[in-house]
């Protein structure tokens, strides 16, 4: 039962759900800590990662998650999606960096709940193509702006707007759409921030994996209505 039909019959069942979700995918980021601080490189100190944020980023998608109409195939695939995601987040945002070590085990692991997914009925086969077509365009596209300018988005960002398209493509385009104009809208704005307060210049690194997992989140939460349908 959706987390939202059940707040209008039980609403403390509904809270507890989402904080047992908050607590289940916060203490599996919590977990893998020694493996962000590993991919952060030993001589990282980042306030990024002393207030674990990836822990935060976590609870929060499980507190989340389960107010979405999703299969349970989905639902279990985008939980363990979220927590590799926000290890990720936390990787860049301290390091502007996004490991191929854990980005490739993230598409495979969707590859693999979609594939699962199909085989079940939480979607159909044309879902998992139209999944791994979104990855091969969002990819190409985020690399050939990493081509033509090297300064600005790196290989990381391309290899992870790819597999959050990856995971969005299997519910439709419209949340792909979506998740990329909200990235670049997010980003751009924040970065527009940056200028205004001078706390930064344009030659300042700005991280876009956060944008680009932020612009999949809402997209992937609001679903329609951010584009009128698939």
């Amino acid at each position: 039962m959706q987390l939202s039909t059940l707040w209008a019959e039980t609403p403390l069942a509904a809270i507890a759900i989402a904080v047992l979700g908050a607590v289940v995918l916060g203490a599996a980021a919590w977990v893998a800590t020694p493996r962000v601080r590993t991919l952060a490189g030993p001589g990282a100190t980042s306030r990024w990662l002393r207030r674990r944020t990836h822990v935060v980023l976590a609870a929060v998608a499980g507190a989340s998650l389960p107010w979405l109409d999703l299969h349970p195939v989905e639902l279990a695939t985008l939980a363990i999606v979220a927590v590799l995601v926000a290890l990720l987040v936390t990787v860049d945002l301290a390091v502007h960096r996004l490991p191929d070590a854990l980005a490739f085990p993230t598409a495979g692991l969707l590859v693999l709940g979609w594939f699962i997914g199909a085989l079940v009925g939480a979607g159909s086969w044309s879902d998992l193509g139209r999944a791994v077509l979104a990855a091969l365009a969002v990819g190409s596209g985020l690399l050939v702006l990493c081509l033509l300018t090297p300064s600005g988005l790196g290989l990381g960002d391309a290899k992870l707007g790819a597999v959050l398209a990856l995971a969005l493509g299997w519910f439709g385009w419209t949340p792909v759409v979506g998740a990329v104009v909200l990235a670049f809208l997010l980003g751009g704005l924040f970065a527009v921030g940056l200028l205004l307060t001078r706390r930064a210049t344009r030659r300042t690194a700005v991280a876009f994996g956060p944008w680009l997992a932020a612009g999949a989140a809402l997209a992937l939460a609001l679903g329609d209505r951010i584009a009128g349908g698939t």
